[in-house]
């Protein structure tokens, strides 16, 4: 076996693991490379632009799934929570509205 290929001597410390010197994979990078044009750099949410309505379809969806058993009251307020979240001001009105819709079905 030659040197490259040994397994880490144990360490000195109290466990007898290999060393952090011995360690290899997983390590994090400090060097920032120039991303290629073609390269995705960021979240790929961000690549896909939602409607509004979109958004207000899939809180509503997630809502009914989470709360809908819940009462209109609570249902409306995980509304606005949500609806602020994903930065869409509906009015009271038609979160009312929408709270009825979910509590109904």
């Amino acid at each position: 076996m030659t040197d490259e290929t040994r397994a880490p001597e144990p360490a000195d410390g109290p466990d007898g693991g290999a060393g952090a010197a011995d360690s290899v994979g997983g390590a994090l990078h400090s060097d920032r490379k120039a991303a290629r044009p073609d390269e995705q750099s960021g979240p790929a949410m961000d690549t896909h632009p939602t409607d509004d309505e979109a958004r207000i379809q899939g809180v509503i969806v997630q809502t009914r799934a989470d709360v809908g058993d819940k009462s209109e009251e609570r249902i409306a307020d995980v509304l606005r929570q949500r609806f602020a979240e994903v930065g869409l001001d509906l009015g009271d009105d038609r979160i009312r509205a929408i709270a009825a819709e979910v509590a109904g079905s």
